[in-house]
């Protein structure tokens, strides 16, 4: 059998190699961008849309690609991450609730020396008031002798 010639090859105009070089150039770029984001993250960014099909890139065509494939918040949320996981972070923790167990300890050593006061000066008036009593005791025992010697009737006296 015979196989047929191909083709000549048709010529290729300006806008086809255009397009050509921007799917190179994509390729390329998408290849950089997906080795260095794998080794870095493990993940494959999303592929970006073609270009259009007559060759002239459009403002939705035009992809910002960032250096470090992240995007802006982002070195904020990595930075705050880097802190509290950091040595840092943990030494201030420690310290933190040292400073917290001091503190809790200082209030309890100055409610306990808050009460001993206040029982020492329960304990002062209590023993005030013992001797109020029995001064009261005393002066109560003067006037019930008396009674009792006025009450007593002599023996001469009796029938």
């Amino acid at each position: 059998m015979k196989s047929t010639p191909s083709p000549p090859p048709a010529f290729v105009s300006d806008r086809d190699l255009t397009e050509i070089e921007l799917h190179s150039v994509e390729s390329i770029s998408d290849l950089h961008r997906t080795n260095t984001e794998q080794h870095s993250k493990g993940v494959l960014p999303p592929r970006p849309p073609p270009p259009s099909t007559n060759g002239t890139l459009q403002m939705q065509d035009r992809i910002v690609v960032y250096q470090t494939g992240q995007s802006a918040g982002r070195p904020c949320v990595s930075r705050l991450k880097d802190i509290c996981t950091s040595t840092r972070w943990h030494y201030f923790l420690a310290c933190a609730a040292i400073i917290v167990f001091l503190l809790t300890l200082i209030l309890i050593f100055a409610f306990l020396v808050h009460q001993s006061n206040a029982l020492q000066t329960l304990l002062e008036v209590m023993k005030q008031q013992q001797k109020t009593f029995e001064e009261i005791s005393q002066f109560l025992q003067g006037p019930q002798k008396l009674r009792f010697n006025l009450t007593v009737v002599p023996d001469e006296q009796r029938p």
